[in-house]
C-alpha cells in the first residue's frame, strides 16, 4: 500500500497508524500522549491533514488514497490551541517543577512558540471572589500522593495523556471521576502501593510523576567537607545518561562529571554484583530445594510479596549489589584506607526505581565469603562485625543526577576525563552484562551444572509463576527481570524526547 506524505509516495504496513508511518519514515509528528506503542488521541497535538481535512495521526490507521500534510498553517493553528489549553495548567510552575528543562510540554511550548497565554485567566480581569473560587475549584481536584518512599505524583500537573495507565505492567493507575473532574490515579485514591518499577516515571512527558527523594540534601552533603562522597555507577545507566545530559559520552565523562559534583570516589557497581553473585552461587550450591528465585530485582520481589504470596520461600535471601557493596565500602573499605564510616556518603547512581524502597540490613554472612581477600588475598577471612544499619544512603536515578547537574550549573566545557578509583576493582567483566540484561542465572547454572528458566517481563513472570503454582514447571534456578530487556530498559533510565 502507498500512501502520500507531504506530497512524496511512500509504501505503508497495513494496519498501521499515520503516526507510525511517518516515524519510520523519518518524519516527525509532535504529540504528548502518542507513542509508537500507545495510539490514545486525547492531546490531539498531532494533528494532521488528509485531503484537507483534520485528523489525529496517532489513532488513525493509513488507508489507501490518502494524502497526508504533516506542516500547514491550520495545522499549526490547531496544534498551538491545543498546547495553550494544556499549558493552562502549568503555566508559572516551571521554575520548581522537578521536570524543567526536560519537560515535553515545556519543549513543545517553546517549539511551537506558545506566548499568548489566552486561556489563563488573568487576575487583573478577576474580582477577588472569583479569583478565590477558582483557586478552591482548581485545588479540590488536586491528588498528591507521597506515601511511599519511590515516586512522588500530583495531578496537577497531569496532562491525562494516559501514557502511565498503559505502561503500567501491573495496571496499578487508571481513570477516576468523570468529565471535567478526571484525574488518573490509583483505585479509591489511596497511596500509590505497587512493584516501583518507575515505568510510569521513565514515560511520563511532565512532572506529573518524578523520582522521590531529598535532592538538596544530596547535594548539601556534597558539599559537606566534613563528607567523603562514593558514588557507585551502575553499568547500565551508560545506554541512556547521554538522553538527560548530552556532553557525557562516555564512561570517562561521566566519572569526571560526579567528581566535579563533589564525589570523591566513584566506583563500579559491578563490583557489588561480584559480591551477590558469589552469595547467590553458594546459597544454589548448598540448597537441595528447586525452583529457586534470584532476587537482585527489587521489583520482582515486590511482585511476589504483593502478588504471589506462596512463592516467598522461593526466594533467595540476599541483598541487592548496592546495598552489599555500600556496606562493604563503610567496612572493610573504611578500615583499610583509615576512614570513618559514619563520613561516608554512599550513592548508588541507577537504572532502578525500586532500589530506593527500604532494605533489610545485610549480616556479615550475605558479603561474600573472604571478603577481606580483595585487599589481603587471604581467602576466608573473616568480615567486620555489622551495626545492623543501613548502609547505602541514596539511589539517585539517571533522572535525578541530570538534575542535580543542572541545578548545579556544571560547565561540562571545564570537564576532562577521569577513570574509576582503584581498590574495588572488577574482577570479571562480564558482570556488567549480568547487570545490564539479567544474565544471572546463566553464570550460576553455568558454573553449578544446573538448569534454569528466565523471565523476561511480567507477562512471562506471570506465565511461568503460573506454571510453577500448577507444578509444570521444575528446574534449580528462576531469573526473573521486571523490566523487559533487564536493568538497560530500567524505570529510572533517562527517556530520549
Amino acid at each position: 500500500m502507498n500512501i502520500k506524505i507531504n506530497k512524496k509516495e511512500y509504501a505503508a504496513k497495513d494496519g498501521e497508524t499515520i503516526f507510525v508511518a511517518c516515524l519510520r519514515n523519518g518524519i516527525k509528528i509532535p504529540t504528548l500522549c502518542g507513542t509508537k506503542n500507545s495510539h490514545e488521541g486525547v492531546c490531539r497535538i498531532c494533528v494532521v491533514e488528509n485531503n484537507g481535512r483534520l485528523i489525529t495521526s496517532c489513532n488513525t490507521k493509513i488507508s489507501e488514497g490518502m494524502e497526508i500534510v504533516t506542516e500547514s498553517e491550520n495545522i499549526s493553528k490547531a496544534r498551538r490551541i491545543n498546547l495553550e489549553l494544556l499549558w493552562a495548567d502549568h503555566a508559572g510552575k516551571c521554575v520548581t517543577c522537578k521536570k524543567n528543562q526536560k519537560c515535553e510540554l515545556q519543549n513543545l511550548a517553546t517549539e511551537q512558540k506558545i506566548e499568548n497565554f489566552h486561556f489563563i485567566p488573568r487576575k487583573e480581569e478577576l474580582t477577588d471572589r472569583e479569583n478565590l473560587d477558582l483557586l478552591k475549584d482548581n485545588r479540590t481536584r488536586v491528588v498528591v500522593d507521597e506515601g511511599n518512599a519511590c515516586i512522588s505524583r500530583t495531578t496537577e500537573l497531569c496532562v491525562e495523556c494516559r501514557r502511565c495507565i498503559n505502561v503500567c505492567p501491573t495496571k496499578e493507575l487508571s481513570f477516576n471521576h468523570r468529565a471535567g473532574d478526571v484525574v488518573v490515579g490509583t483505585p479509591y485514591e489511596k497511596p500509590l502501593d505497587c512493584i516501583f518499577c518507575g515505568q510510569c516515571v521513565k514515560d511520563c512527558p511532565t512532572g506529573a510523576l518524578t523520582d522521590k527523594n531529598d535532592l538538596l540534601e544530596i547535594i548539601g552533603q556534597l558539599n559537606d567537607l566534613k563528607k567523603m562522597a562514593v558514588a557507585l555507577i551502575d553499568p547500565a545507566i551508560m545506554d541512556s545518561v547521554a538522553f538527560e545530559q548530552e556532553e557525557i559520552t562516555s564512561q570517562r565523562k561521566l566519572i569526571a562529571t560526579l567528581q566535579s559534583l563533589g564525589f570523591e570516589k566513584v566506583f563500579d557497581l559491578g563490583f557489588g554484583m561480584e559480591l551477590a553473585l558469589e552469595k547467590m552461587t553458594q546459597v544454589v550450591k548448598n540448597s537441595t530445594k528447586n525452583n529457586l528465585m534470584l532476587s537482585h530485582c527489587p521489583s520482582f520481589n515486590l511482585f511476589i510479596e504483593k502478588y504471589y504470596p506462596q512463592f516467598r520461600k522461593n526466594i533467595i535471601d540476599v541483598t541487592h549489589p548496592d546495598e552489599l557493596m555500600a556496606e562493604f565500602i563503610k567496612t572493610e573499605y573504611a578500615k583499610k584506607e583509615k576512614i570513618n564510616p559514619e563520613d561516608l556518603m554512599v550513592v548508588s547512581i541507577s537504572s532502578c526505581v525500586a532500589k530506593k524502597t527500604p532494605v533489610k540490613s545485610s549480616s556479615p554472612s550475605e558479603i561474600s565469603k573472604g571478603g577481606e581477600a580483595y585487599f589481603t588475598g587471604q581467602a576466608g577471612s573473616p568480615m567486620a562485625k555489622f551495626d545492623g544499619v543501613k548502609n547505602l544512603d541514596y539511589v539517585i536515578t539517571v533522572r535525578e543526577l541530570g538534575w542535580i547537574i543542572r541545578q548545579q550549573k556544571i560547565k561540562f566545557e571545564d570537564i576532562g576525563n577521569a577513570d574509576f578509583n582503584s581498590g574495588l576493582a572488577v574482577k570479571n567483566e562480564k558482570i556488567k552484562d549480568i547487570i545490564k540484561a539479567g544474565k544471572t542465572a546463566e553464570m550460576i547454572a553455568e558454573k553449578l551444572k544446573v538448569k534454569y528458566i528466565v523471565a523476561d517481563g511480567v507477562p512471562q513472570i506471570k506465565n511461568i509463576l503460573r506454571d510453577l503454582d500448577k507444578g509444570r514447571v521444575e528446574t534449580k534456578i528462576i531469573e526473573a527481570m521486571v523490566c523487559d530487556g533487564g536493568c538497560v530498559n530500567g524505570g529510572g533510565q533517562a527517556r530520549q524526547i
